[in-house]
């Protein structure tokens, strides 16, 4: 699922030995089939009782219950990797975000890029078995910064406006990868590679978008991952 969507974590995902390479795959399939249900065309009551639903989904699994493909998926890795619970049912508040509309100042940004992205570098580098989380949410919150200056259009023909007035989607980002960068200097390279890998495919992403261009080619995505991979060494 994850290669088919062309996923830029694909590249950082492959990378990874078992389990913690089957642990992220499910992961991602849980955050975006959590993700999908606040993006769908169902009405906005339905959308909040999927995301209920979700919840109730989220402390079966707890509790060792899971009903839902992506659940049964990952629960193995739960107490494996310890993944905190709060951090799904952060990644679900975001989601309720996405349907409550309005006006989003820098403060509400930062919370929203918190609970959307911030969620995954969390469970992620349980995954990876390093404890970052300053790391860990900064760059979530610069990946999240670029992602929503690729979609600004499309999202704003859903009603979402994410972007304060006034804010530089394209200059907050590189500020956080490069505060990102800064918390990486003390930690083990070597263990965070898919982040690394990951970083460089959203900084050339985000060059991309000033060129005016929303997609990386194969050769940009490679040469991205090349240098991940050089840093990680």
């Amino acid at each position: 699922m994850t290669k088919a969507k062309g996923s830029s974590f694909y590249w950082g995902m492959r990378l990874l030995p078992e389990p913690k390479r089957g642990a992220m795959f499910a992961l991602y399939d849980l955050a975006r089939a959590i993700d999908d249900t606040a993006d769908n065309e169902a009405p906005l009551d339905a959308k909040r009782q999927a995301i209920a639903d979700w919840r109730t989904e989220i402390a079966a699994l707890y509790q060792g219950k899971p009903s839902r493909a992506e659940t049964i998926a990952i629960l193995p890795y739960v107490k494996r990797f310890d993944l905190p619970r709060a951090e799904f049912d952060a990644l679900i508040d975001g989601q309720e975000m996405d349907l409550d509309g309005g006006a989003y100042d820098e403060a509400r940004l930062v919370l929203y890029c918190r609970r959307v992205a911030g969620t995954i570098g969390m469970l992620t580098l349980a995954i990876l078995g390093v404890r970052a989380d300053d790391y860990a949410t900064t760059l979530g919150e610069a990946f999240q910064r670029i992602n929503i200056l690729r979609d600004v259009d499309e999202d704003r023909a859903r009603g979402r406006d994410y972007v304060p007035p006034g804010t530089d989607l394209a200059a907050t980002a590189t500020a956080k990868l490069a505060e990102a960068e800064r918390l990486r200097d003390s930690l083990d390279v070597r263990a965070l590679r898919p982040a690394l890998v990951m970083t460089e495919l959203y900084r050339a992403l985000l060059a991309a978008l000033l060129r005016g261009q929303r997609r990386l080619g194969r050769f940009a995505k490679l040469r991205a991952v090349a240098i991940g991979l050089w840093k990680s060494r």
